[in-house]
């Protein structure tokens, strides 16, 4: 029984970790999809004088809602492109799909006013924290919630946001220390949430959140 007990002490951990790999590589696969929307929304709108997606509220559409119609309108990015499930993180406990974006782009007015589009995060993993006081961004922490908190729409803050000290809608490592991330370009990555560089403000070279 005692060998049992250390083999099932050695086999489990490594068992969890190779699920937790294999979630972590579905969402940034599911990520690269949404992309691939993001992206070419962006060119359409852009030649259409359209702004880029915006920050929601009653008058404007949830970002996810606007581009799920525009992928239903795109018979050429076939049915996989227009799942719902592309901004589903399947480690996501919070009642809703898990998918922050980065309003403050949404001031910005289009991709091609983002200097480093290859530098700069529009989506990334987020929900809400319980310690948004908290310096480290490695270390924020997301909440307990039961069943939806009362949004659809997932958007997280920045340092340029009004509420920022105060709101806990932030990006979150939730794949083993990492984050899965989409860049104003298309291309998904999983980095630190730190790497980000929400520790720095607007302006700073290390602030991926802004426009460059």
């Amino acid at each position: 029984m005692v060998v049992v007990g250390v083999l099932a002490g050695i086999i489990l951990p490594s068992l969890n970790k190779a699920r937790l790999k294999a979630r972590a590589v579905a969402c940034v696969d599911q990520f690269r999809d949404l992309g691939a929307v993001f992206s070419s929304y962006s060119t359409d709108v852009e030649k259409g004088g359209e702004k880029l997606l915006q920050a929601t509220d009653k008058k404007t559409p949830a970002w996810e809602h606007t581009l799920k119609k525009y992928a239903e309108g795109k018979k050429e990015m076939g049915r996989k492109l227009q799942s719902e499930s592309l901004w589903r993180c399947p480690d996501c406990r919070q009642g809703h799909h898990g998918v922050g974006y980065n309003h403050f782009l949404g001031e910005v007015g289009s991709v091609t006013r983002v200097r480093k589009p290859g530098m700069t995060v529009v989506f990334g993993d987020a929900g809400m924290i319980r310690n948004p006081l908290q310096a480290d961004p490695d270390q924020w922490k997301e909440k307990k919630i039961k069943g939806n908190p009362g949004f659809g729409s997932v958007i997280f803050s920045v340092p340029a946001s009004r509420d920022w000290k105060k709101s806990s809608r932030r990006m979150v490592n939730r794949h083993l220390g990492r984050s899965s991330v989409i860049f104003a370009d298309g291309h998904a990555d999983s980095i630190p949430v730190s790497t980000v560089g929400f520790q720095y403000k607007v302006g700073s070279v290390h602030a991926l959140w802004d426009s460059q």
